[in-house]
């Protein structure tokens, strides 16, 4: 592929970005708004174009045979003397991976999201976000180096920002913006220290520094066995500050309270990216950082640690609401904690795979969600549901395909990718038995919840109080053809049935080294892979999630259901808000006072005493300006007398000074 068109895959979404914006602009003062049709177009046109060339550089990749497609001409943003911050794209095996759910259901999303928002005001400025979201993460993914790609990172957030808030003359969907923007800063603070003890880690070593892809992961494989590297304090604060910046933004404890209450922007923008994209950037990037990370065992301890309580938690939190976005909210938090789960043990491949999954089953939930809620009139409580298997099938449909997806039932793409998540773990020596049990009760948990919702929603009588309205196509065909990739897509990588590891091989390339350092520092060579175990384990697992869904749909058919009750309960509201609570008691609170004693005595102390001071220094000035300027000769000859002096010392000194 000539270089000169991989450039189109970024700016085709930047392109429509700028159109609608101008389009939102230029109508501004209209009551109505611009003409849909036109917004539509091109707002998914663009992607979809992007997803074309997408897949043609693909192709050539694939035959090529080639490590990574040229990248169109870079140029120099900063340079010294033996370093150079360059701008450049990149298209390598993982690019790829990533840009083929980025806008391949990124391009769906659009299409659904032209029905979702098809009344609204803002139907123009809500697309322009939406592409430069797009724009952003593409950046982001192709990007040929960590600086370039922190730009895209802290784009995405920015627009997530837009989005969360775009209804926002309600004060709720502004905090929740706020709130979502601030944590990510947090975040992403810690990954901007990280990826400066990385330059200091390299300059250490080699007197240089090299902060692209290429650069950091030739570096790592170089000093894998450098005692001076591998373990060192400094490699432990690289490695954990970037995981920082990765549980941030991918909803990792403590940073993951700002994505449940992100569910209040609409429902198109939890799909695209809160469920299929942006969240799962963290995972990105760690594969990108897989040589480096390899080489910190307490910070992959660390890792899994972590990742195995936020999936337990977030699972748990899952069971108490009563929103069904939500639900899914928390699920999305819980199933990136499965995905973590295998970066702390290294199967950088199996997380991507997870990533993968979760994007189609994830992307078709939320838009099924958001089918629901706009045939209901707004209605997100599931106890004022039920009955819409028969009422609604076009979303009950991919709904349930989903369903069976996520909760990891055989041949369902949730199956393959979390047969593999289990499979690493409980290989890991001394601890790997309890991390299995641990991911198998969070996977139960997955199944309850999960056919709790689907239960209340579908399954029950009905305890509605509106008829849903019919949908439009856009709004039912993107949600079709993900929930039938939910239960397809797995089929890339079946560790079970010999020869179907294309995705294994395809991502080889690019983590194959990291896992090999790791194999070889734990396992002394190959990792030891039995399969019977692993088709006994994955048995086991399988009933396990059967025996979770049989008893979530009887439990909840014989619970009570009060319609007409409103919010929480007790429990629901101390799980839901801990950390909510744990910020405000540790961190607003002490904040927000230290901020009133000083606003305070600078108020009452500081700013009079200055203020007093200023005055006293300007009336002592004027009376003594006052007199030296009173008409008296004496005064007036002495002071012309040292002006005189003053300019011949000048005069004398300037020809001193060439003399010499």
């Amino acid at each position: 592929m000539p270089a000169q068109f991989l450039w189109l895959i970024p700016c085709l979404p930047l392109l429509g970005f700028i159109a609608n914006g101008l389009i939102a602009l230029l109508s501004a003062s209209s009551e109505r708004g611009p003409e849909r049709k036109i917004v539509a177009a091109i707002a998914v046109g663009m992607p979809a174009l992007a997803s074309i060339v997408c897949v043609y550089a693909t192709a050539v990749l694939l035959r090529g045979d080639l490590p990574m497609i040229p990248q169109f001409a870079q140029w120099t943003w900063f340079s010294g003397a033996n370093w150079e911050i360059t701008m450049g794209f990149h298209f390598d095996y993982l690019t790829a991976f990533m840009l083929s759910f980025v806008l391949g259901v990124g391009t769906l999303i659009h299409l659904y999201a032209v029905g979702y928002m098809a009344h609204d005001r803002g139907f123009a400025r809500f697309f322009a976000y939406f592409n430069l979201f797009l724009f952003f993460m593409v950046v982001l993914v192709m990007a040929d180096n960590a600086i370039l790609t922190f730009l895209g990172w802290e784009g995405v957030g920015l627009c997530s920002y837009l989005l969360i808030g775009f209804w926002h003359k309600d004060h709720a969907n502004n905090n929740a913006a706020r709130k979502a923007f601030i944590i990510n800063r947090v975040g992403d603070l810690g990954l901007l220290l990280g990826l400066l003890a990385v330059v200091l880690l390299q300059v250490n070593t080699t007197g240089s520094w090299d902060l692209s892809w290429t650069g950091i992961a030739a570096w790592a494989q170089n000093h894998a066995t450098d005692p001076g590297v591998v373990g060192s304090g400094l490699l432990l604060a690289a490695v954990l500050l970037i995981f920082l910046g990765c549980a941030g933004k991918s909803a990792q404890i403590p940073l993951f309270t700002w994505l449940p209450d992100a569910m209040a922007g609409p429902t198109p923008v939890s799909a695209l990216i809160h469920a299929a994209t942006m969240v799962t950037a963290g995972i990105y990037l760690c594969a990108r950082f897989a040589d480096v990370i390899v080489l910190s065992p307490l910070a992959m301890t660390i890792i899994v640690t972590i990742a195995i309580a936020t999936a337990l938690y977030a699972a748990i939190l899952a069971l108490v609401q009563w929103d069904i976005k939500k639900i899914l909210a928390y699920s999305t938090v819980s199933q990136l904690g499965f995905m973590f789960m295998a970066v702390g043990v290294g199967a950088f491949d199996v997380a991507l795979f997870h990533v993968f999954t979760h994007a189609f089953f994830k992307a078709a939930l939320f838009l099924g969600a958001g089918s629901i809620i706009h045939a209901l009139h707004h209605e997100q409580d599931i106890r004022r549901m039920g009955g819409l298997a028969k009422a609604m099938p076009g979303t009950y449909s991919p709904m349930f395909f989903a369903w069976y997806a996520i909760i990891g039932l055989p041949l369902g793409a949730g199956f393959m990718s979390k047969e593999l998540i289990l499979d690493r773990l409980v290989l890991v020596p001394g601890y790997g038995p309890v991390l299995w049990a641990l991911a198998l009760i969070a996977a139960f948990l997955t199944a309850v919840y999960m056919t709790r919702m689907m239960y209340y929603v579908f399954w029950s009588p009905s305890r509605r109080q509106h008829e849903p309205e019919p949908l439009p196509m856009t709004m039912l065909a993107p949600p079709a053809i993900l929930g039938f990739a939910s239960l397809v897509v797995g089929g890339v990588w079946f560790a079970l049935m010999p020869g179907a590891d294309f995705l294994a091989r395809w991502l080889e390339p690019v983590v194959a080294p990291a896992q090999e350092v790791l194999a070889q520092r734990v396992w002394g060579g190959e990792m030891p892979y039995n399969k019977l175990k692993a088709i006994l384990l994955a048995i086991v697992g399988v009933g396990v999630i059967i025996v979770g869904a049989v008893w979530a749909r009887s439990r909840f058919r014989l619970a009570p259901c009060d319609p007409q009750a409103e919010g929480l309960s007790a429990t629901g509201m101390r799980l839901t808000h801990a950390f909510d609570r744990l910020y405000d008691t540790s961190l607003v609170r002490p904040t927000m006072a230290l901020a009133r004693g000083i606003s305070r005595s600078f108020e009452l102390v500081i700013l009079p005493g200055v203020n007093q001071w200023i005055a006293r220094t300007v009336h002592i000035t004027g009376v003594g300006y006052q007199r030296v300027q009173r008409p008296r000769m004496r005064s007036g000859l002495i002071l012309s007398l040292f002006g005189v002096v003053i300019i011949m010392l000048i005069v004398v000194w300037d020809i001193l000074g060439r003399a010499s």
